[in-house]
């Protein structure tokens, strides 16, 4: 019967070898988990479920950046507002976000710097921006019954007839619609001036131009 030589105590032991596939498949949990994590992320972006992204410092807002009178056009409107970056909670309903935006027309209310312009504030013209209860009335008067640096086109006045009897205030509040360019005018003829009056004066008012008896104040 044979036996296996015996072992000399200094003989060098063999060291199985250990491969670094153990390691490896360890290492390939965490990969395989963001793997899973970033094909799910592109699923979410690449479908269109998310929500517009907003800029860190807010959302494009046109803002007047000086005063502008009722009844501009739109390329003065243009010109005098300029786009600012507003938090979302302080943009108005219906504000745009890019001075071309601004639709054709005129403006409808007057703008003060830092009012937002909205869509709503463009009517396609000017009967449509007088506002309900009002009508356009065009009236032919003197340059001296209305001429001045307080009546141009998008100011506000008091209508007055004045007779022998008196004066009296037919109206007030009334804007200016449209004039002619005072650069042009001949202090000797009439002009004509359309005016935003209550549905209920403009029978006194007509009446009142026809006579010359009808005078704008400035407000």
């Amino acid at each position: 019967m044979s036996r296996k030589p015996a072992t000399s105590p200094n003989a060098p032991r063999r060291i199985r070898a250990r491969g670094p596939l153990p390691d490896m498949r360890r290492a390939a949990v965490p990969i395989a988990a963001f793997a899973m994590t970033a094909v799910g992320l592109y699923a979410l972006t690449a479908d269109g479920s998310t929500t517009t992204e907003v800029a860190p410092d807010g959302v494009a807002t046109v803002v007047a950046i000086r005063a502008v009178a009722a009844g501009a056009s739109t390329a003065e409107i243009i010109a005098a507002s300029e786009v600012r970056m507003l938090p979302v909670a302080a943009r108005a309903e219906g504000a745009l976000t890019a001075v071309d935006a601004v639709p054709p027309g005129i403006l409808v209310t007057d703008l003060v710097p830092g009012q937002q312009v909205l869509s709503s504030s463009v009517a396609d013209d000017v009967v449509d921006a007088l506002g309900e209860g009002l009508v356009a009335v065009s009236v032919r008067l003197d340059p001296q019954r209305w001429s001045g640096p307080f009546t141009t086109t998008g100011d506000v006045v008091n209508v007055h007839e004045v007779a022998d009897t008196g004066t009296t205030v037919l109206a007030t509040g009334v804007r200016i619609v449209a004039t002619p360019d005072t650069a042009d005018l001949d202090p000797r003829s009439e002009q004509v001036i359309t005016l935003a009056v209550p549905n209920d004066t403009v029978g006194a008012v007509i009446t009142a131009a026809a006579d010359n008896r009808l005078w704008l104040v400035g407000s």
